[in-house]
């Protein structure tokens, strides 16, 4: 049974600025801010290894649509040394535990200007095994979407935390964009249903300042951590989920469509590379969530196919994304290359994380890509362990 006699730390953590759009030669005072929100979560604790599987995971960053915070821990943590830290919108307070139940806090947070609450439920759960461990084929319709402030954001058996994509850093350079003017939106005449759609966009003079022209349209299995998006793009992009099932091979439906003038960036300028033609990127990977010190390893978008990690790879090929028709269904199929034996006690203690990737040019992490490439994925399955005929 988890203790959850929790300490909470004493100060509050005010959410950081993200940039600095110029200064003026008059400063008005501004008004107090009306949002409430918890950004992200962190937990402290004299020994995380006994409480969480990887170090990662004692952090959450929370989306703005979600009131529900879950940390999956050991059966046997002991969370009684453990401390909260809080990272509150600008001006937001929390008041203090309004309720305790068994492995679950309520926290209501107040706006700045005093006209908001809100109130958030973070609980301890231990997880149990997603699928059996006979032959599984693990589906990804993507069906269960909203919006979320405005952009679109995916939902996986319900759970808002296993898609990401860079639509949150889409945002701080086209904040007046509409949700369908993002570069990763829903798609309502899928293969099946709703589909996704990846697709290559500008983001504006702000975008063109930070050294950062384009933005690809993306989807991945992971989160983004929109707070370094500006400083370090690579950083932000955070790939993989904890896994215990061994992956065999990848099939999808996609259509593309590449956008008419491919540009690479070069000095921070985009420059056109006649002859160029953009083609999409997709891959999948598993890898081993801790290294040999037992520190939590996770991918980042510049090393998701060459980290030392991972065992297991199926890459989408060159010839293969160029093959993907722009008007018609295409099925992909792509099996896993294993690169090292997969340890079934690893898989068994959740030492493995899976990442997906998904985003509409090939070279978008390097910010070069053709304005207007466009990936629709749908009816994504997973074939895991025994490959099949």
């Amino acid at each position: 049974m988890i203790n959850t006699t929790i300490k909470h730390l004493g100060r509050l953590i005010p959410a950081f600025a993200l940039f600095s759009l110029g200064s003026t030669s008059c400063i008005q005072d501004e008004l107090p801010n009306s949002e409430c929100d918890i950004e992200k979560i962190i937990i402290h604790h004299p020994n995380p290894e006994t409480v969480f599987y990887r170090l990662s995971d004692s952090i959450r960053i929370v989306p703005p649509s979600d009131d529900e915070v879950k940390f999956e821990v050991r059966s046997n943590a002991d969370l009684s040394l453990m401390n909260i830290e809080y990272v509150l919108t600008e001006g937001a307070t929390r008041n203090n535990v309004s309720e305790y139940k068994a492995d679950e806090i309520k926290i209501q947070t107040t706006s700045e200007d005093g006209k908001w609450n809100r109130l958030y439920t973070i609980s301890f759960i231990v997880p149990q095994n997603a699928f059996s461990r006979e032959k599984q084929i693990i589906e990804y319709n993507f069906e269960d979407h909203r919006l979320d402030g405005k952009y679109n954001i995916w939902l996986n058996d319900g759970d808002a935390n296993y898609w990401a994509s860079g639509n949150p850093g889409f945002k701080l350079s086209k904040s007046s964009a509409a949700p369908n003017e993002y570069p990763t939106i829903v798609e309502e005449n899928g293969y099946s249903g709703h589909a996704v759609s990846l697709i290559t966009r500008s983001t504006g003079t702000f975008g063109e300042m930070a050294g950062m022209p384009i933005a690809a349209g993306n989807l991945f299995a992971g989160s983004f951590d929109v707070s370094v998006a500006l400083k370090d793009a690579m950083a932000a992009t955070l790939f993989g989920k904890p896994f215990q099932l061994k992956p065999m091979r990848l099939k999808l439906m996609a259509k593309y469509q590449p956008g008419e003038k491919y540009k690479r960036l070069v000095n921070k300028k985009l420059v056109e590379v006649p002859g160029m033609v953009d083609y999409p990127d997709v891959y999948a990977v598993l890898y081993k969530n801790t290294d040999a010190q037992g520190k939590t390893v996770t991918l980042r978008g510049d090393d998701g196919k060459t980290n030392p990690n991972i065992v297991a790879r199926a890459f989408l090929s060159e010839s293969q994304a160029k093959s993907i028709s722009a008007d018609k269904w295409t099925e992909i199929n792509i099996p896993f290359e294993v690169l090292e034996e997969i340890d079934e006690d690893r898989l068994e203690s959740r030492g493995y994380n899976f990442a997906i990737v998904f985003t509409s040019s090939f070279a978008g992490g390097e910010f070069s890509g053709a304005v207007g490439s466009t990936l629709t994925i749908d009816e994504v399955r997973l074939i895991c362990n025994e490959d099949e005929e």
